[in-house]
C-alpha cells in the first residue's frame, strides 16, 4: 500500500512541496537561528540609490517588504509555524474524534439520534467568526502590551481551533462507526460474545483508520483556510502586535506565520501587490498539494479496494467452475459403472 502510495505522482508532488518547505524552514531555525536576510537600502558612491521594498531581482528572487526583509527567506522561516502549525491542529482533531465517536457510538447508540441533532448544529455555524469572537481580546495587543507569554496566546488559540470543528468530526467518525457496528462480521463478533472495546479496537478502528487518513487531510486543508481568514481579519497567531504611535503603522505579526503575513502586507496590495502575492501563492500552493496528496490516496485506496472485489469476484468464479468439474467427473465415474454393469 505505502508503494502504491509513493508511486502516486500526484501524491508525490503534493507531498514533496510540503516536505522541502518544512525542512528549509527547520534547517534555517537550526543552521542561521531564524535569522532573515535584510537589506533597508541600496547605496552607491556612498549615495542611497534605492530604498525598500525591492521588486523580485537575482539579488531578491521574490523581493523584499517594506522593511527590506528577504521575502524568500521571510517565507522559508514562516512555513514550520504554519504548516507545523496546521498538522498539529488537524492531527488533535482527528484523535480526540476518533477517541470519542468511536467510545460514543459503541456505549451511548441508543441516544446517538438526539445527539446527532444537538452536534449538527456546529456545521452551519461559520468557524472562523466563532474563532475571531473568541480570540480577539487574547490576541489584539492592548495599549500597555501583552499580558501573557506568546506560548500561552498561541496555545489557547490552538486549543480553540481544534475544539470548534471538532463536533462536526465527532458526528461524521459516529456515523462510519455506527455503518461499521451493523455490518454482518461485527454482528456475528457479537453474537459469538465479544466485547464493545473489543470490536471498537480490532474491528471499528481497522476499517476507520483510511477514512481517518483522509479525513486528516480534509481537516489539514480546512485549518489552513481558517487561518488565512483569520490573518485577513488582523487575527495573527499568537498575537497581533498594534502600533499606538501617531504613525500607526499597520498591524505587525510576532511570527512569519503566513496567515499572519498575509494580513500584515495586505495594505501593500494597491502599492506593491508582489509583496502580499507571495505568501498568497505559497499558501495556494500549500492548499493544492494537499488537495494533490488526498487525491491521490482516494485514487489508490479505490484501486486497492477495486483488486480486491475483483479477487472476491475470481474466487468465486473459481468455486463455481471446481463445482462444475466435479458435478462432470461424477458423470464420467457413473458412465463407467454402467458401462461395466452392460459387459
Amino acid at each position: 500500500m505505502i508503494r502504491s502510495v509513493f508511486k502516486d505522482k500526484r501524491f508525490l508532488v503534493g507531498f514533496l512541496f510540503i516536505s522541502v518547505m518544512l525542512v528549509a524552514s527547520l534547517l534555517n531555525t537550526i543552521l542561521n537561528d531564524g535569522d532573515i536576510r535584510q537589506m533597508t537600502a541600496k547605496y552607491e558612491n556612498g549615495q542611497i540609490v534605492e530604498t525598500a521594498p525591492f521588486k523580485p531581482s537575482l539579488t531578491f528572487p521574490l523581493g523584499t517588504d517594506g522593511s527590506g526583509n528577504d521575502l524568500l527567506h521571510v517565507i522559508v522561516e514562516g512555513a514550520k509555524y504554519t504548516i507545523g502549525i496546521s498538522i498539529s491542529i488537524a492531527l488533535v482533531q482527528i484523535l480526540l474524534g476518533a477517541i470519542i465517536g468511536t467510545l460514543f457510538s459503541g456505549y451511548l447508540s441508543k441516544t446517538f439520534k438526539i445527539t446527532e441533532h444537538f452536534l449538527s448544529t456546529f456545521s452551519v455555524i461559520p468557524i472562523t467568526l466563532m474563532a475571531y469572537f473568541i480570540l480577539i481580546n487574547v490576541l489584539t495587543m492592548p495599549i500597555d502590551g501583552f499580558g501573557e507569554p506568546f506560548y500561552l496566546r498561541a496555545s489557547f488559540e490552538a486549543m480553540i481551533l481544534v475544539l470548534l470543528p471538532l463536533p462536526s468530526i465527532i458526528l461524521y467518525i459516529s456515523k462510519e462507526t455506527q455503518k461499521i457496528l451493523n455490518t454482518e462480521f461485527v454482528i456475528a463478533s457479537i453474537t459469538l460474545g465479544a466485547g464493545t472495546l473489543r470490536i471498537i479496537v480490532f474491528h471499528v478502528w481497522k476499517h476507520l483508520v483510511q477514512k481517518l487518513i483522509i479525513l486528516f487531510i480534509q481537516q489539514l486543508n480546512q485549518i489552513l483556510i481558517i487561518l488565512a481568514h483569520l490573518g485577513l481579519l488582523k487575527m495573527f497567531f499568537g498575537g497581533t502586535v498594534i502600533d499606538f504611535s501617531p504613525v500607526q503603522d499597520p498591524p505587525k505579526t510576532l511570527s512569519f506565520e503566513w496567515s499572519g503575513l498575509i494580513g500584515d502586507y495586505f495594505e501593500t496590495l494597491y502599492i506593491h501587490p508582489f509583496i502580499v502575492l507571495v505568501p498568497i501563492t505559497f499558501f495556494a500552493l500549500t492548499i493544492i498539494s494537499i488537495n494533490l496528496i488526498l487525491n491521490g490516496l482516494e485514487s489508490v485506496y479505490e484501486s486497492s479496494y477495486r483488486k480486491v472485489v475483483e479477487g472476491k469476484r475470481t474466487v468465486s468464479e473459481v468455486s463455481k467452475v471446481e463445482k462444475n468439474l466435479n458435478v462432470r467427473e461424477d458423470d464420467f465415474i457413473l458412465v463407467d459403472k454402467v458401462k461395466g454393469y452392460d459387459q
